[in-house]
């Protein structure tokens, strides 16, 4: 018996993928330089130094910078569209289903300050194809609001003579421009800037009917408040 017989073949250790963790160190790290530099001055080297490893090391990770971008911004908008279908789905009339979005868009938009300034900035650094994709993982905040409005309009909350399409961008355009300024350590909480833009945003579409079933434009605004 040769001893090839005679003795088993003694396996490796098998192989393990990357560590999750250490890639979610990373990635937040890449979003970090990214949000910094702008992602066409970021090189793949710039997240290395920020994470301080070789930059061979991060292809264990991805292939290509674009790997990074790609991850950051699919999962902030994955995150997105999972908060605003709670805001969809819940049994509300308009103006309160039109007060949780915004609330539900400034408290978001707080909580991932550095990932969705990133996913407002750098969209469409992304290949067709992977923005295709990404955006197949559900509606956008437009298309979500737009369908609140109207709805708000069948019933009459809402004034017949706004163009809902063209208020929804409207409206989204000025809730993601606080990424632009907002702190954390700023003398408004995320809260409270999200009753200020409620008051500011329920006041400026709703009917007159519905105003004047609150008991006037101040009543409306701090019927919800949270202030």
């Amino acid at each position: 018996m040769s001893k090839t017989d005679a003795e088993p073949a003694k396996r490796g250790r098998p192989r393990r993928g990357p560590d999750p963790e250490r890639f979610a160190e990373i990635v937040e790290a890449a979003a970090e330089v990214i949000l910094d530099k702008g992602y066409s001055a970021t090189s793949i080297q710039d997240i290395a130094d920020r994470v301080g490893i070789l930059k061979g090391s991060l292809y264990h990770y991805v292939r290509s910078k674009e790997d990074f971008l790609y991850k950051i911004i699919k999962d902030v908008y994955d995150e997105a569209i999972a908060d605003m279908r709670v805001v969809t789905d819940a049994e509300q009339a308009p103006l309160e289903k039109l007060a949780a979005f915004v609330r539900t868009h400034v408290l978001f938009a707080a909580d991932h300050l550095v990932p969705y300034t990133i996913q407002l900035r750098e969209f469409d650094r992304l290949s067709e194809e992977r923005r295709a994709e990404i955006r197949e993982g559900g509606e956008t905040y437009v298309v979500v609001l737009q369908g609140i409005l109207e709805e708000g309009q069948r019933q009459g909350v809402i004034d017949k003579a706004i163009d809902p399409r063209l208020a929804s961008i409207v409206i989204t355009g000025e809730l993601n421009s606080m990424t632009r300024w907002y702190r954390p350590d700023g003398p408004r909480t995320a809260e409270q800037l999200a009753d200020v833009y409620i008051g500011m945003i329920v006041s400026s579409v709703a009917s007159e009917s519905a105003v004047a079933s609150a008991g006037g434009i101040e009543a409306l605004r701090a019927a919800f408040s949270r202030g």
